[in-house]
């Protein structure tokens, strides 16, 4: 676990740079922020899994909460990808389910207690897979400037993201998913999956 005031300094010093400089640098930590991320994945057991975090969710069920929003986030990708400026994730809108019909949300309480629903009875193995195809496809998303190049973020609309530090940072809102997928990853639910970078 990286430890938040650090996290955040990082994103708020990357917020600054030219997009080419600031997309390098992001492209370096989500490649060595994925691996890790991955192998720990790989390593975590069904008993592992059980465990039961600090907001009464299973280790199971926040992995599977990651990747939920790993595959809303690579929705958004696409949707940047055809040149949208304003991917639907912005509004909560526009979710489609594994298995169902496309929904909205009315706020990210909501997404993540539907999540915590789906997944409450879903196998390890199953939440498994999953987390390791979505971060690995998000991974490769962000990472491949022939897929999202930095003028594809930097052609988004600008989003305020207000930081747990009470910073506000303005950007577009590509770089801004970037970010909070990284944020995500290695600071939001770090100590509940009991993995450090």
């Amino acid at each position: 676990m990286i430890p938040p005031e650090l996290f955040y300094q990082q994103i708020t010093r990357l917020a600054a740079l030219s997009p080419y400089d600031r997309y390098a640098r992001l492209a370096k930590f989500h490649t060595e922020l994925t691996m890790r991320y991955l192998s720990h994945i790989r390593s975590m057991t069904a008993d592992d899994a059980a465990q039961v975090g600090q907001d009464g969710r299973t280790v199971g069920q926040l992995v599977a909460h990651i990747a939920e929003w790993e595959r809303y986030t690579i929705m958004a990708a696409a949707e940047m990808i055809t040149g949208s400026p304003w991917p639907q994730i912005m509004t909560l809108s526009g979710y489609l389910p594994l298995a169902g019909q496309i929904r909205s949300f009315d706020n990210v309480d909501e997404f993540n207690a539907y999540q915590t629903q789906v997944y409450a009875t879903r196998p390890w193995p199953e939440i498994k897979e999953l987390a390791l195809h979505t971060a690995t496809a998000l991974h490769s998303f962000f990472t491949q400037p022939t897929l999202l190049s930095p003028d594809t973020l930097q052609r988004t609309r600008n989003h305020e993201w207000r930081l747990p530090t009470g910073l506000k940072l303005t950007q577009p809102a590509g770089w801004y998913l970037w970010m909070v997928t990284l944020e995500h990853e290695s600071v939001a639910h770090a100590a509940d999956l009991g993995w450090s970078l």
